[in-house]
């Protein structure tokens, strides 16, 4: 019996520490750590990090240092492609984080920028560079630097989309392996950027691990909210541009309180921030603008957005040296609002029941002549034409919006009142999702230039 005892004792053993070899049913393994690195965003023509700011709560969201992440932005005006400066960046961030290599992602004209730079052999980029995600541009046979790659596709560059601009109506590759390109037909070029999808493979490919979560997860208590002024589309800092930030009341978009609740100058960067502010809370970003020749008299832009939900430091608060720019063609009037709404994924006007709508006053200015799909708009600028305080949706898309990628413009008359002492209802219904609705003051185009900036994850 003893020797019987002996065998089936050994035998357990044995079988319990075959047991303990099989993490299956091992209660101490734990699941995979993501693997780390410093992150740098390179974005497309007439981009800014405006791109990556919905993805950069994402990856915080799931854990992700804050401070690995990263944004190179240009001046996309230029023909060529900056990659001594993207270079340069590249060692300021891996001095900054002390990492030995980066994670790459680019869109659209920014996949230009990171392929000719990897394959650039007067650059060391493929030793600085882990892994690249290459969005919506460039398509090539090889590896960029040989660099471990990605690719994410959108209708332009998916076969049998309606909207594919290749040729052969063939699916873009980058790389040799079909299998490391991913299509999404049902999304336009920079929804394929910020959306959720494009997160969930983007995450998986450069951590090793899939993300918790793909949503932006929202706060409990204060944010912090970061981020540049810029000139717009130079991505330049506004050099002195004076910033106040008031609190609004939510049902009218009235500043509450007589001050701001903060007050900074930018200098030559343009970066601000970290500021505090509340998640239950609206707020107005108003930057001061001195006269110029152009614009003789000091002006406002006042940038509304949703209440902020979690910590955001890629807020970028696009605008123009007064009457410079595309600010040359808009017109002044002391009796309308003029305003320019914006949304990093594209609105479609004209794909019926899967239309976006966006209700100004209770008018629906997204027409399929002011905003076709084939259009790609993410900034739709509203402004009496003409100012004869009439509505026109028929005239289509008004000039000089209808030459310009990305962007359109139609004639609306919105009523302004001195002081702004009015409101406006803005309510936008997402194509397949829900309303969001905010209000704010009525400025008079003379002096004042609005800006609204509505969430490109909301569905």
């Amino acid at each position: 019996m003893n020797g019987l005892r002996g065998i089936l004792v050994a035998l357990l053993t044995c079988v319990l520490v075959l047991a303990g070899c099989d993490g299956s049913n091992n209660n101490n393994s734990s699941p995979p750590e993501p693997e780390i690195r410093p992150i740098v965003f390179v974005h497309g023509q007439s981009g800014s990090a405006q791109q990556f700011e919905t993805h950069a709560m994402r990856f915080t969201s799931n854990g992700y240092p804050q401070d690995q992440l990263f944004a190179f932005e240009y001046d996309t005006g230029v023909q060529d492609n900056p990659i001594a400066a993207l270079d340069a960046f590249i060692d300021t961030v891996l001095e900054k984080t002390g990492a030995e290599q980066v994670y790459a992602i680019g869109h659209s004209r920014g996949t230009s920028v990171w392929t000719t730079y990897l394959d650039d052999p007067q650059f060391d980029g493929p030793d600085k560079v882990a892994r690249y995600v290459n969005i919506d541009g460039r398509s090539q046979e090889q590896l960029p630097g040989g660099v471990p790659t990605i690719g994410i596709w959108g209708e332009w560059n998916s076969a049998d989309s309606g909207f594919n601009r290749r040729e052969d109506n063939s699916n873009a590759q980058i790389g040799p392996d079909p299998a490391a390109n991913h299509y999404f037909p049902d999304k336009s070029h920079t929804e394929t950027a910020t959306s959720a999808e494009a997160f969930a493979l983007m995450y998986e490919f450069l951590t090793g691990v899939a993300p918790e979560t793909t949503t932006v997860t929202e706060a409990s208590g204060p944010v912090d909210i970061a981020g540049r002024v810029v000139l717009f589309p130079e991505n330049l800092g506004y050099d002195g541009g004076r910033v106040q930030v008031w609190e609004l009341e939510a049902a009218t978009g009235q500043r509450r309180g007589a001050a701001p609740v903060s007050e900074f100058t930018v200098d030559a960067s343009g970066d601000f921030g970290p500021l505090e502010l509340n998640t239950d809370t609206h707020y107005e970003f108003a930057l001061l603008r001195e006269a110029t020749e152009e614009f003789p008299v000091p002006s406002v832009h006042h940038f509304y957005s949703e209440p902020f939900v979690h910590d955001n430091y890629f807020l970028r608060l696009q605008t123009s040296k007064p009457g410079q720019s595309l600010e040359a063609f808009l017109p002044r009037w002391e009796e309308s609002t003029g305003m320019v709404v914006l949304r990093q994924k594209e609105f479609w006007g004209d794909q019926g029941a899967m239309s976006d709508e966006l209700f100004v006053d209770g008018v629906n200015v997204l027409q399929p002549q002011i905003s076709p799909r084939s259009r790609v708009n993410l900034a739709l600028f509203l402004h009496d034409e003409g100012g004869d305080n009439t509505t026109d949706l028929e005239k289509g898309e008004i000039f000089p919006f209808n030459l310009l990628t990305f962007l359109t413009g139609a004639d609306v008359f919105i009523p302004a009142t001195p002081g702004a002492a009015g409101s406006i209802e803005l309510v936008l219904v997402t194509r397949g999702g829900g309303e969001t609705r905010l209000h704010l003051p009525n400025w008079p185009s003379d002096a004042n230039r609005v800006s609204v900036m509505f969430r490109d994850d909301t569905d």
